[in-house]
């Protein structure tokens, strides 16, 4: 699990990006971080709109976001995760500074966990102090995977379209 790490997408990662989208997608359920939904098949053009979201050029009302893949050393895609560089109204609400996902034939293996540290870690970088991390309340592998990183509940809340929610911070200088 030591050989893990955050790296930005690059053009050599394209085989990689697209074998995890494929595998996620034939697994079905909800892709998570989003940015990883915007993957329309140009890759090119996808890692424009990365640097753009990275750079705070082109995101509407949402805040600057960076999207890094958790890779092995061996090159292997195993997750991703998006930070996003503030909060806004909606992401205060559902969203957090943080969304990630882990493929789903590396799941149940410690990864989540490494992923969401390695994550705090970034935006400790960033100047964040405390992250705000959420989860719908039905999930319990993403629910441990937050308290198990030093998550502290705040509340229960519910998304603009129902969906019960866990709202837990973090404190990244910890």
């Amino acid at each position: 699990m030591d050989d893990c790490f955050l790296k930005r997408p690059e053009a050599g990662d394209e085989d990689a990006v697209k074998e995890m989208l494929q595998t996620w997608r034939a697994y079905g359920g909800r892709m998570n971080p989003g940015l990883l939904r915007r993957f329309d098949g140009d890759y090119p053009r996808w890692l424009k709109l990365l640097d753009n979201q990275h750079r705070g050029i082109d995101t509407g009302e949402d805040p600057a976001q960076t999207l890094f893949l958790l890779k092995r050393e061996d090159g292997a895609v195993l997750g991703a995760v998006s930070l996003r560089h503030a909060l806004t109204r909606s992401n205060w609400l559902d969203g957090g500074h943080v969304g990630y996902g882990i493929r789903p034939e590396f799941r149940g293996q410690g990864y989540g966990n490494r992923i969401l540290r390695l994550a705090v870690e970034k935006l400790a970088e960033m100047g964040v102090k405390r992250v705000l991390v959420t989860c719908d309340s039905d999930n319990e592998a993403s629910r441990c995977v937050i308290q198990k990183t030093g998550g502290v509940l705040e509340n229960h809340t519910q998304d603009e379209d129902g969906v019960a929610i866990d709202r837990y911070w973090i404190d990244s200088e910890r």
